[in-house]
């Protein structure tokens, strides 16, 4: 949401089931709105709807990887919309092309890797993203199993954690 900020859009819609994280991202103006993803999906659908001009959202940014989450992007997505998957699924994905038809989305597909990631280091570098709002913990390597108990946990409210080389003083 930090980085689709940038672009300027007209406007940012979470879909987030953590109340938590929805707070979080509302506290620092991260999105515009936010639906609970516990809702029904006909319901999460028209609420974007009402949303948005053009009958669905411009782009969908997947990240989940959720069950139910890959039919919602490509539904809440307005025709001619661009849906970006870069979640991980436990099981394959459909794509029920007779629900689709008229769509006419472009999918873009691929975990999250390193190809952009210069640009976002140096927006950090240069003072224009802050993303220390989602770092909740930081841990030594010596201790990354427990980094990982506690991120997968949530606990607190994790969102992120960082993981040194060295004790941090």
């Amino acid at each position: 949401m930090m980085c689709a900020r940038l672009a300027n859009p007209g406007r940012i819609i979470a879909i987030e089931p953590d109340a938590c994280r929805a707070n979080r991202a509302a506290e620092l103006g991260l999105a515009d709105r936010i639906i609970d993803n516990s809702a029904p999906l006909d319901m999460i659908e028209a609420a974007v709807r009402a949303l948005t001009r053009h009958g669905g959202a411009d782009a969908v940014i997947e990240a989940a990887g959720a069950d139910s989450t890959f039919e919602m992007a490509w539904r809440i997505a307005r025709p001619n919309a661009v849906v970006v998957v870069s979640a991980m699924y436990e099981q394959d994905q459909v794509l029920p092309l007779p629900q689709m038809y008229g769509k006419n989305l472009v999918f873009k597909t691929g975990g999250v890797d390193a190809s952009g990631l210069d640009e976002v280091m140096r927006l950090i570098e240069q003072g224009k993203l802050d993303t220390s709002c989602l770092i909740s913990k930081r841990y030594p390597l010596n201790d990354i199993l427990e980094a990982y108990r506690a991120f997968e946990a949530r606990e607190d409210g994790c969102l992120k954690v960082v993981v040194t080389p060295w004790e941090e003083r």
